[in-house]
């Protein structure tokens, strides 16, 4: 299977879905593949036909993180530092993590709405990826695991930056250094579901949720929901001040105008993303 088929793209009114698609390795992620979803989202940045994304996976599973056969250093294609002889590239040489992690910073870089949809297994990586989204809509089949520590390997891919920011820190900890898998329920409870739903059920919520996204006014939502990204860093201050850039910037739209115009007029405001 080429990396073209691994994963596919479709759009539906102002939604695009991207879907992981080995079901036959549970949507395990390799090198390949990671470089050409991150590709897709640099893609996706400028594409104003799409204003909201959902991330999920084919065949009943989200994903089950880092592909074996590369982790254990017999993908000849690609070498893994301290499992394999051959010589790094460049690239590689300067980031480890390479196409594994710049598809974590394209999932926020995207600069969009980005919707984890989660059946079934959800683990190292593919967690990492679920955690980068907004919000995570996940079926009673979902089981989570920071499982890197399962094979001995540190965590990776922003799992631990992400982890004690969504859940509890002893939880975060409990995750990172045991690679307990974690049940849907506990997943719900621990804040790392946002939202649980019934066995086949998560991409239908996480498409009834992103497609209200789609229908606001987008740039609004884009700015809002990058200053509250961006708030995590900074001062109260300092947000005082974005969020009065972000509020010049929107004033600045047509759906603002449409916005208090349909205020005004009591009626449903019909937003074009502009």
């Amino acid at each position: 299977m080429g990396v073209e088929d691994q994963f596919s793209f479709t759009t539906d009114e102002g939604v695009g879905i991207i879907t992981l698609n080995r079901p036959e390795r549970m949507n395990a992620v390799n090198w390949d593949l990671c470089a050409a979803i991150s590709a897709k989202l640099r893609e996706l940045r400028t594409n104003d036909d799409v204003r909201v994304l959902v991330l999920t996976g084919a065949g009943g599973n989200f994903s089950s993180g880092g592909d074996a056969e590369f982790l254990s250093g017999n993908d000849e294609g690609r070498p893994i530092p301290g499992l394999t002889d051959t010589p790094l590239e460049r690239y590689q040489r300067k980031t480890p993590a390479g196409a594994f992690a710049e598809m974590t910073k394209w999932i926020i870089e995207v600069d969009k709405p980005v919707i984890a949809a989660v059946e079934g297994v959800c683990m190292g990586a593919g967690l990492a990826y679920a955690l980068a989204c907004d919000r995570r809509f996940g079926s009673k089949t979902v089981r989570m695991s920071a499982a890197m520590v399962r094979l001995g390997f540190g965590p990776d891919c922003g799992i631990s930056w992400f982890l004690p920011r969504i859940t509890r820190l002893p939880t975060a900890l409990r995750m990172i250094t045991t690679g307990d898998i974690l049940e849907a329920e506990e997943c719900h409870r621990e804040g790392l579901i946002d939202e649980l739903v019934e066995e086949g059920d998560a991409l239908e919520a996480a498409m009834a949720y992103a497609k209200k996204l789609a229908r606001g006014p987008s740039v609004a939502i884009d700015l809002a929901r990058h200053f509250v990204y961006k708030s995590l860093t900074s001062t109260a201050d300092e947000m005082y001040d974005y969020e009065g850039v972000a509020a010049v910037m929107s004033a600045m739209t047509e759906d603002a105008r449409e916005g208090t115009q349909s205020f005004l007029e009591k009626r449903r405001p019909k937003y074009k993303g502009r």
